[in-house]
């Protein structure tokens, strides 16, 4: 395989799934409003800035708000990410073992869709009693007086992330089982 047909971004990916169903519009939409509050988080900072050097007045809490933005920017766009084939992986030894061993590659591949599932659902899993708390208490980030922002929202993206992208991984390891029933056991797959 080489790097050229790694990393062509205009092909199709494996399990090419545009928003063609109301899942596929949950998460690009999802992944629209990432996209979105990235550019609130620069104008913010950007404003902060000006009002910081003419005016010598900072706006407050926007280390808070920035900081927060980071985790849900990733939790919104995580499951985009995972649907459109970017996420990150080393293919070096899976893609050349999948196109010579079709069967066991994509089986292969069932089992890693499988545990990303799992650690979505971990995650899930940990952030749940989190956002109750959050939610039941009030909490908040940032200084009382100062600035504060409540937590919850925060956490209820991080739960509605891992949940989409879990979903999504189910549905990649499906994709990859009937691609693996569909191959012959022994006959090697065209080589391109």
């Amino acid at each position: 395989m080489s790097y050229e047909s790694s990393t062509d971004l205009e092909s199709p990916t494996e399990p090419r799934r545009g928003p063609d169903s109301a899942f596929g519009y949950v998460v690009d939409g999802m992944n629209g409003l990432g996209s979105v509050l990235i550019f609130a988080v620069m104008a913010l900072m950007v404003c902060d800035v000006l009002m910081r050097d003419f005016f010598n007045a900072p706006i407050d809490g926007v280390a808070e708000m920035v900081a927060i933005s980071i985790i849900a920017i990733v939790f919104l766009q995580l499951g985009s990410t995972l649907r459109h084939g970017r996420m990150s992986r080393a293919d070096l030894f899976i893609d050349g073992f999948t196109l010579r061993h079709p069967r066991p590659g994509n089986l292969i591949h069932v089992l890693f869709s499988l545990a990303g599932a799992f650690v979505c659902g971990v995650v899930f899993y940990a952030t749940w009693p989190r956002f109750l708390k959050a939610w039941t208490d009030n909490e908040f980030y940032g200084v009382q007086g100062v600035f504060t922002m409540p937590t919850w929202p925060v956490q209820l993206i991080v739960l509605a992330g891992c949940a989409v992208t879990a979903m999504q991984y189910l549905l990649h390891a499906v994709w990859h089982l009937r691609k693996a029933a569909a191959s012959p056991s022994n006959a090697p797959g065209v080589v391109r």
